[in-house]
C-alpha cells in the first residue's frame, strides 16, 4: 500500500517509518498538516496513518479537510499518546476509521492496516450519470456521451465537486477550500482556470446539454440547458437570469476578428507580418463576408452618448484608442477590413466603468486592495454590457474589454493570461490604451512626450505588452502620435470611427 504519514518527532516518524516498510508498504512522511494537505490535493494514497498534535494543527484538521472532500476517500488511523476515551472518541468523531495509543504494537498495526484497506470510503455513489456524462468516482475518470475525456487530477476534482452539486451556486472560494484546502497556496484565478479547461474539455459552454455558468461576483454554477428553456417557456425569467446567460454567453470562446497567436519572444517580425494571415491574425471570414456588422453607426452613436455621462476627456480619449488601434493593427499585419473593424470596438474597452463609482473613477490617491478589486471588476461588467450579442462588432468588443487588463508576463486581470493566450485584440487595445493616456493631460499629473511614452513601453516589453507589437509601435512611434495629434486637430468624434477616409495610416516596410 501507499501510505502517508504524518508524524513531527523525527525519531518515532522512523520507527513507523521502519514498521510499515517491513510490512511491504511504501510510505511518504509528513512533518507539519499544511505539507500533508497539500500533497494530498494533487496525490493520491491508499491509507494514512496520522498523529493528533502537530505544530499547524491536528490530524483532525486533515480529516475534516479531507471527508469534506469528492470521490474516493482513503481510510486513516490515528496513531496518538492522547489515550483518553474522550480522545478517541474525538478522533472517531472527527472521521478517523481507526484509532491507536502510541506506543503501537508492530504487529497490531499492520493487521489494522490490513483490515482497513478492504474497504475505501466513498461518499455517495461510486458512478454519477448527468446527462449524457458519466463520472466513475472509482477509476477517476468522466466520459462525455461514451468517450472518456482526459482530466489532470485537481480538473476531475474540481468536475466531482460540480456535479455532485448541480443547479448550486459556488463561490470561487468556497471551490479553492473543497478542491484545494485552505492550506494551499493558489488563489481564485486558479479556479478560474481550472473551470475555463473544464469548460472546453467536457463541452460545458452551452454547445451540450450541461452549462457550466459564470455568475458575476458570486462563482459558478452547473446548470441543465433543458431547464432554463422550460423556465423561460414558462415567463419565469428572472432579471438575474438574463444577466446570468449574457455572461454564459460571453464565456463561450469568443470570435475575434483579430485573433490568433502573436510571435514568439524574439521572433523574427517581418517573418510574423508576413504569415499573419495563415496564423489567424484576419481570421474573420465569416464577418468580412457579411460586409462588417449591421449598422456600427447607431451602436456608435449608443456608445457616445454613455461616454458624455462620464466627461467629455473619457469620450476623447475612447475615440484616440480606436485610432491607434487600427494604426497599430495595419502596422502589424491585418487587413485594412480587420483593422476598421478593430478600430470601431476598441474604443468600448472600458465601457464597463459604467457601472463603477464616481467616486471610486475619481478617486485622487492610490487605490486600497479593496478598491483596486472594485476597479478590476469593470473589465467583466464590460464584457456582460457587450456579451450576448449576434452583432460581429460586439462580440470583438466584448473580448476587449474583458482582456485589455491582462498582461503578457501573466500578471493582469480578470483570468490572468499570459502569453499569446491573451485575444490579440485586447493585446493590442492595451497598449495603444496605455500610450494615449500616457500622452495625455490627467488632472493628476501632467502629460508625457510621446518619445517618454516609447521609452516605458520599451521598458515594459515581454511584461506588460507583447514584445512584438512593442516592437512595431516604437518602430511607428513618430506617426503613432501624429494619430493622436491629428484625431485632435480635427475634433475627429465617434462618427469618424466608421468611415474608412477619415485618417490615413500606412505602415512602414518591416525592415525600415
Amino acid at each position: 500500500m501507499n501510505i502517508a504519514l504524518l508524524e513531527d518527532d523525527p525519531d518515532q516518524r522512523d520507527l513507523a517509518t521502519l514498521w510499515l516498510s517491513h510490512g511491504g508498504h511504501q510510505v511518504t512522511s509528513f512533518g507539519s498538516t499544511g505539507e500533508l494537505i497539500r500533497e494530498l490535493g494533487s496525490r493520491r494514497y491508499d491509507l494514512l496513518v496520522l498523529d493528533w498534535t502537530l505544530p499547524d494543527g491536528t490530524g483532525g484538521d486533515v480529516l475534516t479537510w479531507l471527508r469534506n472532500r469528492p470521490g474516493v476517500q482513503p481510510p486513516a488511523i490515528v496513531l496518538t499518546s492522547r489515550d483518553e476515551e474522550a480522545h478517541v472518541v474525538e478522533g472517531l468523531n472527527s472521521g478517523a476509521d481507526d484509532y491507536l495509543v502510541k506506543p503501537a504494537r508492530p504487529a497490531e498495526l499492520l493487521a489494522r492496516i490490513s483490515a482497513l484497506s478492504r474497504r475505501a470510503r466513498t461518499r455517495g455513489p461510486q458512478v454519477l450519470e448527468l446527462n449524457g456524462y458519466r463520472v466513475d468516482l472509482v477509476q477517476h475518470r468522466i466520459a462525455v456521451d461514451g468517450t472518456p475525456v482526459d482530466l489532470t487530477q485537481k480538473e476531475f476534482d474540481l468536475a466531482v465537486y460540480l456535479f455532485q452539486n448541480p443547479g448550486v451556486l459556488l463561490s470561487r472560494e468556497h471551490l479553492l477550500n473543497r478542491v484545494w484546502g485552505k492550506t494551499a497556496d493558489v488563489t481564485t484565478r486558479t479556479v478560474d482556470t481550472h473551470i475555463s479547461r473544464l469548460r472546453r474539455k467536457l463541452r460545458l459552454d452551452g454547445q451540450g446539454p450541461l452549462r457550466l455558468t459564470p455568475v458575476y461576483g458570486q462563482g459558478y454554477r452547473l446548470d441543465a440547458i433543458e431547464l432554463h428553456g422550460a423556465q423561460a417557456d414558462a415567463g419565469a425569467g428572472t432579471e438575474a437570469e438574463t444577466q446570468t446567460e449574457a455572461v454564459a454567453q460571453l464565456a463561450a470562446a469568443l470570435p475575434s476578428a483579430c485573433a490568433g497567436p502573436g510571435p514568439a519572444p524574439g521572433a523574427d517580425e517581418a517573418a510574423w507580418r508576413d504569415t499573419a494571415a495563415a496564423a489567424g491574425i484576419d481570421c474573420c471570414p465569416g464577418v468580412l463576408a457579411q460586409g462588417g456588422p449591421a449598422e456600427p453607426r447607431e451602436v456608435l452613436d449608443h456608445l457616445a452618448r454613455a461616454a458624455r455621462f462620464r466627461d467629455g476627456e473619457t469620450a476623447a480619449h475612447m475615440v484616440r484608442v480606436g485610432f491607434l488601434a487600427w494604426a497599430l493593427a495595419l502596422a502589424a499585419g491585418c487587413s485594412p477590413e480587420a483593422a476598421l473593424l478593430l478600430r470601431q470596438a476598441a474604443p468600448m474597452h472600458d465601457v464597463g466603468k459604467i457601472g463603477v463609482a464616481d467616486a471610486l473613477l475619481k478617486h485622487p490617491g492610490r487605490f486600497s486592495s479593496d478598491q483596486h478589486r472594485q476597479m478590476e471588476a469593470h473589465t467583466v461588467m464590460g464584457a456582460e454590457i457587450l456579451g450576448g450579442s449576434d452583432l460581429p462588432l460586439l462580440r470583438l468588443a466584448a473580448e476587449i474589454a474583458l482582456t485589455h487588463h491582462e498582461r503578457w508576463d501573466g500578471g493582469g486581470y480578470p483570468r490572468g493570461l499570459r502569453g499569446d493566450a491573451i485575444p490579440l485584440p485586447g493585446r493590442i487595445t492595451a497598449l495603444v490604451d496605455f500610450f494615449d493616456a500616457m500622452v495625455s493631460e490627467r488632472r493628476y499629473r501632467a502629460r508625457m512626450k510621446p518619445e517618454e511614452v516609447l521609452r516605458l513601453l520599451h521598458a515594459q516589453s515581454g511584461a506588460a505588452f507583447d514584445p512584438t507589437l512593442v516592437s512595431i509601435f516604437i518602430r511607428h512611434g513618430e506617426r503613432m502620435a501624429r494619430v493622436c495629434e491629428q484625431v485632435m486637430a480635427r475634433g475627429l468624434g465617434f462618427d469618424a470611427l466608421t468611415d474608412p477616409q477619415a485618417l490615413d495610416f500606412a505602415a512602414l516596410p518591416a525592415g525600415a
